[in-house]
C-alpha cells in the first residue's frame, strides 16, 4: 500500500476533485432519474407509453451507476480509498511516527486538513495540527 505525505495527497487532490465533480453531476442526474422512476412505480397501473418510459429509466439508472463506479475506480487507482459518495469522502493512507493513519478529504473542502486513525473513520477526524511538530511522512 502506498503511503502519502500530506504534500503528495494535496498535490493529487485537484485531479481527484475533477473526477469528483463529474461524479457529483452524475449523482444529481441519478437522483432525478430515480425520482421519476419511483413516481411511475408508485402509480400502480401504467399504460404502454409509461412502461416504455420505466424501461428507459431503469436503463438510465444502470448506466449512471456504471459511470459513477468507473469514475470511483479511476479515483481509487491513485492509491486512495473512497469511503462515501454523498458527501464524497476519500482517505489517503499515510503514517505518523510509524503508525498508519488516513488523511481524509470531504467533498467541498479546499484541501486536506484532517486525519484519523485507521480504525476511527470519519467521526474520528482530527485537524492536521493535532499531529504535532514531530512529523514523519506527513
Amino acid at each position: 500500500m502506498k503511503y502519502f505525505t500530506l504534500y503528495e495527497a494535496n498535490n493529487i487532490l485537484p485531479q481527484i476533485k475533477i473526477l469528483v465533480d463529474e461524479i457529483k453531476e452524475k449523482r444529481e442526474k441519478l437522483y432525478e432519474v430515480i425520482d421519476k422512476y419511483e413516481t411511475y412505480t408508485e402509480m400502480g397501473e401504467i399504460n404502454e407509453r409509461e412502461k416504455l418510459e420505466v424501461m428507459y429509466l431503469k436503463t438510465e439508472i444502470k448506466m449512471l451507476n456504471e459511470d459513477i463506479n468507473e469514475l470511483i475506480d479511476i479515483i481509487e487507482s491513485f492509491g486512495v480509498m473512497v469511503k462515501g459518495v454523498d458527501p464524497f469522502l476519500i482517505d489517503f493512507p499515510s503514517e505518523h511516527n510509524g503508525v498508519p493513519i488516513y488523511f481524509c478529504w470531504k467533498e467541498g473542502e479546499e484541501k486536506i486538513e484532517y486525519w484519523h486513525g485507521i480504525h476511527e473513520g470519519f467521526s474520528g477526524r482530527k485537524h492536521i495540527s493535532d499531529l504535532g511538530k514531530n512529523k514523519r511522512r506527513v
